[in-house]
């Protein structure tokens, strides 16, 4: 049950949705908890976010 309790968590933050819906779900009190659980998800997503900016400025050229 606790691995599922991480991958809700974890595809929430990945496909975008606000950290406090999940913090909610979870049943954090403060978001914050959760972004630190699930920095290296947050993480992922900011350089994946870049990758495609990149790419778009890229293409534009």
């Amino acid at each position: 049950m606790h691995d599922l309790r991480h991958i809700r968590a974890t595809t929430l933050l990945l496909t975008g949705v606000p950290v406090h819906v999940p913090a909610a779900r979870l049943g954090h009190a403060d978001p914050a908890i959760t972004l630190r659980v699930y920095a290296h998800v947050t993480r992922s997503a900011e350089v994946a976010g870049v990758n495609v900016f990149a790419r778009v400025m890229d293409e534009a050229a």
